[in-house]
Formats: C-alpha cells, structure tokens, sequence
C-alpha cells in the first residue's frame, strides 16, 4: 500500500490565527520526530497556504516582527524540502482581502472562495503563489489542494492551473459534501478509485483529460465518533490538545445536529482524534477499491500527542510504501 500523508501547512482562520511557531514549525518537527522512530523513511507532502506567505511579506514593511516570522518560516520549509519532504500549492485567498493590524491578523472572508475572483485575478494569484513556492522548494510545484476543498466549479481555475505547470489535484473525498454557502463542495459523484484523469469537471474521468486526480482517502463515521470527540474536549485530556495556538473556525448548529445524529463521511486524517479512525479508514478503502493508495490528510495546528502517536502506530504495524506525489509523474496526462 502506497502511504501519502499530506499536511495543510496553514494557521487558524477563527478568532485567533495562532503562530507559525505554534501552529506549523512545532508540531511539524514533532510528527517528523515520531516518524523517524517508526525505523521507516517517511516523507510528507506539505500544501502550503502561499496567501499567507506573501501577506506576510507585504505586511511586513511596516510591522517588522511579520518579516522574522517570514523567514523562519522559510527556513523550515527549505530545511522540510532538503530531507526530501515535498512542497505545494494550497490556496486561501482570504489572504488577499486580510490585513495585520500591530497585533492580531484581522481575516476577510467576503472572499473565501478563489471562485470569487476575476479571471485576471486568479491567473495572478496562482502564478504569484506557484513561483513562490516553487522558489522555496527548489522545485516545480504541479500539486493543488482548493482551501477548505472549494475545488468546484473547477473550469473556473483549470487555465491559470494548467498555465502554470499544475496537472494533479488532491482535493476531493470520496462521498464529501458541504452545503454551508462559505465552503460548498459536492464530491458524491466521484468515482472509487485511487486515482483518474479529469477535464474540467474533476468528478468524471476522462481518459484523456489535462489532469490526475488523487484524491483524498475518507471514512464514514457514525455520529458516537463525534460525541467521543466533544467529550474529550470537555475534559480537557492532555493528549488531546492540539499543538497550535489559535481557534478553529466553528461550525453551524445544523452541521452540529448532522453529525451527532446521523453518519457522514469525513476525510481519512491524521488530526486528533479522527486518527484513531486510521485502520477503519483503510480498511473501507481496500473494500471500495481505493485501497491501494492512501491518502492522508493533516493539518500541523490541529496535531496533538495522540494523533501523532496513533499515526506512528499504524505506520509500524501496517505495510506501507512512504511516497510524494513526485512518485506519480509517470501518470502525468500527455
């Protein structure tokens, strides 16, 4: 089984944005820890939120702090690419719209959604981020994960992807589904399988489509998962804290009554609690076909002991290939 963890290297978009110390370089360097203890070489593919990058660079002509965090932030990216960890693009373009005030971030969500831009704006914005992260990592970035998987409609962002050398998409989840307006994403009619070629709809395959979807490996939980997880969190277990420092952003009273009463499908992912769901998730994936690549997704600031422990657990009693998305050129659409 070929084994992709992947890492949405972002801070918090709630009340708090958290630090970069906290929220991204920590627990990064924990997990890589922990993974070198497993005897096994793994490597992770970080999606790097560029927005947050760049207005770290524009705010710091006058808020000389942002310019420190910028480069050590820089510095662990580089340091992350030479140990052959990978790097990519991930967009929120909220960045766009956000500005520092001296002390705190103060986030514009008028446009959550890169969908919400001009053409011209979203060609500049792909092809200043992409250049960016390509110049970190030393690197051609041709990766894409769509900010909170607002991946759809995708022919709105397929020319500026494709013009500046993106051909895999790893944003969609086998059964994922949104209806909050903010983040809406409807992936129930992708197919299950570990990996297809796509136009400009990423849902239907195409033989000889521009594109190679890998998506995203998920699990269907039953809504005891999701009272387990509130429990922990009123008790404040240790273990279960997370390593970053800001405030998630909360979810609707609706999406609170769905999961606590129904089952749903979720991403297969290596944050809290949902890690424990690691060996139900692959096994789901071996039972719908998907199984042979395993997709995992993270995020550093939402990592805590307990994930990290249970990620290590799985690596080191399950056979698993260690692999990057550079491991599939050879599926690059001709």
């Amino acid at each position: 089984m070929k084994l992709l963890i992947t890492l949405d290297y972002e801070l918090f978009f709630g009340r708090i944005t958290g630090s970069p110390q906290r929220c991204l370089i920590d627990p990064v360097d924990e997990l890589t820890r922990q993974l070198r203890r497993t005897g096994k070489e793994i490597k992770l593919c970080l999606f790097v939120d560029a927005g947050y990058l760049i207005r770290l660079q524009a705010e710091a002509i006058k808020f000389p702090q942002l310019g420190q965090q910028y480069k050590l932030i820089i510095r662990h990216l580089k340091a992350l690419a030479a140990q052959g960890h990978e790097i990519q693009l991930h967009i929120h373009p909220h960045w766009e719209d956000s500005h520092f005030n001296g002390q705190d971030w103060e986030i514009d969500f008028s446009r959550y959604r890169l969908h919400e831009f001009s053409d011209t704006e979203i060609h500049r914005i792909v092809k200043d981020y992409t250049e960016l992260l390509s110049k970190i990592s030393g690197n051609g970035v041709f990766a894409y994960r769509a900010g909170g998987w607002c991946l759809q409609p995708f022919d709105k962002l397929s020319n500026a992807l494709a013009e500046n050398g993106v051909w895999l998409d790893s944003t969609v989840y086998y059964k994922g589904l949104s209806n909050e307006p903010t983040r809406w994403f409807d992936f129930t009619r992708a197919p299950a399988k570990a990996y297809w070629h796509f136009n400009n709809n990423p849902l239907f395959e195409d033989a000889n489509g521009g594109f190679l979807e890998i998506p995203i490996s998920s699990v269907r939980i039953s809504p005891a998962f999701f009272w387990r997880l509130l429990f922990n969190k009123f008790i404040k277990n240790p273990s279960h804290q997370t390593y970053g420092d800001g405030s998630s952003m909360h979810w609707t009273k609706l999406q609170y009554f769905k999961m606590l009463t129904s089952y749903s499908y979720s991403v297969a992912s290596v944050d809290g609690l949902k890690a424990s769901l690691l060996p139900k998730a692959c096994k789901q994936g071996l039972s719908r076909g998907t199984g042979d690549i395993f997709n995992l997704i993270g995020h550093p600031k939402a990592l805590t002991p307990y994930s990290i422990k249970k990620l290590a657990e799985f690596i080191s009693t399950h056979e698993v290939e260690s692999v990057t998305y550079s491991s599939f050129r050879e599926l690059r659409p001709r």
